[in-house]
This record gives C-alpha cells, structure tokens and sequence, in this order.
C-alpha cells in the first residue's frame, strides 16, 4: 500500500506554503520521524528539520520532507532529496501527525476495498467506500452502458449523468451523441486515462478509464470534475480506485467474456440445461444483478466464417441493444433483452414501450443484420429465466430457419406479421412464432405426416388446393382469409376487395362443395392447423 507525492503535497497544504523541489511523482507506504543513527528505508518518507539530516537520508536513498521557517531555493543543490519543503508556523512534530493521518487514512482506504474485492463486494460497495476520497462525481458502467455504480452522495447537475441515474443506462440519444463526437474510438484505444475537456456532450471536463476484453469493452469508470477541476492529484486518487475496479475486469470479464464472466457463465449453464431448483436460479439471478421474473425476450446470432469477427459483432451489439445483455454462447452471440415495460409485450418490444424509446430492439438488430448481411433467430416471450434453455433453442432455431429460407423477405416479413410475431420493418429478424409450425413439421417422419395430412381438415385443405390447380379458382386463400379474419364477413370483403354479399355467397358454396360447417368452431381451428401444416410442408419442399 502506498500513495504517490502528488496526494501527498495536496494534503499537506493545509500547513502552510508547500515547496515542491522535487521533479518526479514517487510513491511512499510509511512516513517517519528521522532519527539520526537509524535506518533509512526505501519507499519511507521522512520528517526533518535540519540539514544533515537531509543530506544523510538522501545519502540512503531516500526523501525527506524539510519543515522550516523560511523558504528554501528549490533550485540549490541543498534541495537534494527533498521531497516537499514546509514553510509555516507548524512545528516539525506537527507535521508529523499530520502526514500520519494521511498515511492512515488512504492505507485504510485501500484496505478496505482490498477486502470489499476479496470479499465478494460489488462495485457499488467500492465505489461507496472511495466516495470521500474521490470527490467529484464518478460512473461504472458495463459493456452495454448499463449503471453498475455510481457516487451516490456526490450530486452532479450535467443532464448526461442524472439521465443514466434515472434510467440505469445510458439513452439511445446519448449514445448516439457518443458516436458523432467519435467518443468510444479514443476508449478502445487507449490504456491509460482519457480526458475530455471540450464540453461538446458533457458539460464538465470527464476522465474516463476503460477496460477491455478481447477488444471489446468490459467496465469503464467515468469521473466528471464537477467539484475539483482534474489535477495530478486527482488522477492519481482516480487511479486507486481504478486499481482496485481492474480487479473486477479481470474477474468478471476475461478475454472472450466481455459480457461478463458470472453472467455468461449462469446463462450459459441455463442454455446448456442446467436446471437446479427455482429457488437456486432466483439467488443466482441477484448474484449476478438479473431479474427472476419480467417480460424477457432472447435473440440469436451466428456470424457466419468469412463475415465479421465475432468479437466484433458482440462489441457492437452490446452498443446497440442497450440495456439489453449481450452474451457469447458457444460461437453465437446472444442478446436477453428484459426491458419491456408492459406486461402485453409480444416480444418486438413496440417504440411506445421500449425502454430506450425509438427505434425498437428488433429494428436497431435488423439494421445491425443487414449491415453484416446476417440473420437473427428470436424467441417466443417468456416471464421465468428458468425458461432461458427454451428461448434459447426457439431463437437457434428461428436463426436457422431464416438461414435455410429462399430469403423471399417480403414474404418472410408478411408470415412474420400474419402471426403477429415481427415488425413491418424487420426482415433479417426471424420469430420463433412464425416457424414453431414449421419446427413442428420438421420433427415429423413421413408416416407421421402422411397421418396428419390424412385427417378430415387435412384432407379438405388438400382437396380444395387440389381443385383449385385444376380449374384456376382461388378457393384456398379466400378460405384461408376468411378464417384468419375470424369470418367477420366486412373485413374479409374489404381485404379481398369484394362485395360482402360475395363473401358469403363463395362461402356457401365452399361449405356445400365440401360438405363441411363452419359454425362448428372445433372444425375452423383444425382448418386453421392444417393450412399451417401445409404451408410448413410446402418450405421444406
């Protein structure tokens, strides 16, 4: 444990005129009272009062800090090893205590998040533990800008910041400001701290320190100066605790993990069928800061061998399904979105109640799939992460089906909507609502369907597909729509274009060709199934 000179000259100017001869930035574990005849150790600060005896500790090699009455020409060579000199009326002792008390006081600091890492302590408890010391306002946020912790007793009036306390995130207006100012660039790239001054987004000067993944980000760490303006002191403070922050990027976000070692890890034993008790997954779901139970809903993405690197599609899908988590499951990436707002949510998550408002999930993933020409599988809703193997087979699934379709994707979009189960605009997003048919068939073996095309609303789908081919009528879709429209006579005569007086006029007809009722509501759901059977077997064919 030690702490550079910088802090060090900053605490003591409370004692009166501090003299810095000294060019460097040094650290120092300990400070004693120097005692002629004893030994000098190295990384020990020492107090003194009289000339030979700063000669002497410099001779050992090591700093002094030189109390006087007068000030001393920093540029003379009796300014050798001396760290500060300390021109004011306090007496040598009382510097002394003085510089023990800041001693104290940051080794303890630095004790304490030493034992709230090795602890299991959350970033939340580190940063509430640095709060006195770090004095401006300060951010960690994870690979998705999602809030992880933040200094809770240190208000901060920028509009940027009080916007991710209140939604726990950063906004999709605020992160596409971060990308016209090219703010990510200079994080990625830098290892160090990187200081932004020019007020474009923030209104305060920011000092960010990122950390990354397999070129991916993992935490990043955001000072805003808004009670201290940056100084080297304040750097200095600022990389203590980042220090400490290091500790949990390494931990829970190693190389090819950016989204997080003990999120990925939980959801990868649930993709994988590991199904402990509810009571176990609900205690995992606090320790790794997921909800039990909420609107979910999971998307799947493989980039296929010669498209972009995987890494890179995580790195930008974590940015662009914001507070969405985005996690790499086997060689896909995968995102769990559980933001919805409202309990009728039927998975596309509509603008009016997505929770980064604009431009729904599935669109910002289905301009993402057509800027790599990719294609997303998406599950059915789901309330329990219990059910997360089962979204996430759906989604795998809806993935290949949308990779193995002729990507007719006008065709694909109106299948999609007919169930209820995509956005107009998303084409390259492909629902598990608008194929579990299909999914069904698949699993299916030829003497199985043969049975099931065989049944009584089997046979008549067929029957009616089969006159249609041989006299050109249309039968088969009019039926289709009219049950589909819930015979509501009006609609399907405005959908079709007909008279509504048509409408039940072919549908007499219909049922008299076929000796069928379609009062008898059994009957119109059989019809229904069987048409989505066939239309199953025709994709596969």
């Amino acid at each position: 444990m030690s702490i550079t000179l910088n802090i060090i000259e900053h605490e003591m100017k409370s004692c009166g005129q501090v003299i810095r001869p000294l060019e460097g930035n040094p650290r120092f574990s300990d400070v004693r009272f120097f005692i002629p005849g004893n030994d000098v150790r190295n990384q020990t600060l020492y107090v003194c009062d009289q000339m030979e005896a700063v000669a002497a500790i410099c001779e050992q090699g090591a700093f002094s800090v030189f109390v006087g009455s007068a000030a001393l020409d920093s540029s003379s060579s009796s300014s050798d090893g001396i760290a500060l000199f300390i021109c004011g009326s306090l007496s040598p002792m009382a510097v002394f205590d003085r510089l023990l008390d800041v001693f104290d006081r940051y080794n303890a600091w630095q004790r304490d998040m030493d034992r709230i890492c090795h602890t299991g302590g959350s970033l939340q408890d580190l940063l509430d533990a640095s709060e006195p010391f770090l004095r401006n306002n300060v951010v960690v946020l994870d690979p998705a800008l999602k809030l992880i912790a933040y200094t809770r007793n240190t208000p901060c009036d920028d509009p940027i910041t009080m916007e991710l306390i209140e939604h726990g995130y950063h906004t999709e207006d605020n992160i596409r400001k971060f990308r016209l100012h090219k703010r990510f660039q200079p994080w990625m790239e830098s290892d160090g701290f990187v200081v932004n001054d020019s007020h474009e987004i923030c209104k305060y000067t920011t000092v960010t320190k990122s950390f990354k993944a397999h070129s991916s980000f993992s935490l990043i760490s955001v000072m805003m100066c808004n009670v201290e303006s940056p100084s080297r002191y304040l750097y200095d403070l600022f990389e203590m605790f980042t220090d400490a922050v290091e500790f949990y990027a390494l931990r829970d976000y190693p190389d090819g993990k950016p989204s997080g070692n003990a999120v990925d890890s939980f959801l990868n034993d649930l993709a994988n069928n590991f199904s402990p008790d509810e009571e176990t997954v609900i205690e995992r779901c606090r320790f790794v800061g997921l909800p039990f139970e909420t609107t979910f809903c999971l998307f799947y993405i493989k980039p296929a061998k010669d498209s972009v690197p995987r890494s890179r599609l995580l790195a930008d899908a974590s940015l662009a399904v914001a507070p969405a988590k985005t996690i790499s499951i086997d060689d896909a990436v995968v995102v769990l979105c559980f933001n919805c707002s409202v309990n009728h949510c039927n998975a596309q998550h509509a603008c009016r109640h997505c929770a980064k408002g604009g431009a729904t999930i599935t669109q910002r993933l289905n301009a993402m799939m057509h800027r790599y020409d990719l294609t997303c599988g998406r599950s059915s809703r789901f309330s329990k992460l219990s059910g997360f193997a089962t979204a996430f087979a759906q989604a795998r699934a809806a993935y290949e089906f949308g990779l193995n379709s002729k990507r007719d994707e006008d065709a694909a979009c109106r299948a999609a909507l007919e169930d209820g189960a995509a956005d107009a605009n998303c084409d390259r997003v492909f629902s598990f609502d608008a194929y579990c048919m299909d999914y069904l068939v698949r699993q299916l073996t030829a003497e199985q369907v043969s049975l099931i095309t065989s049944s009584y609303a089997g046979s008549i789908v067929g029957a009616i597909a089969e006159h249609d081919a041989q006299t050109g009528t249309d039968n088969y879709e009019f039926l289709h729509s009219y049950l589909m429209l819930e015979r509501r006579t009006s609609t399907v005569a405005d959908a079709l274009h007909m008279h509504r007086n048509n409408v039940s006029y072919r549908i007499g007809r219909i049922e008299e060709l076929y000796d069928i009722d379609l009062d008898d509501a059994a009957l119109r759901i059989d019809l229904l199934v069987a048409y989505r059977i066939r239309a199953a077997l025709l994709k596969q064919h």
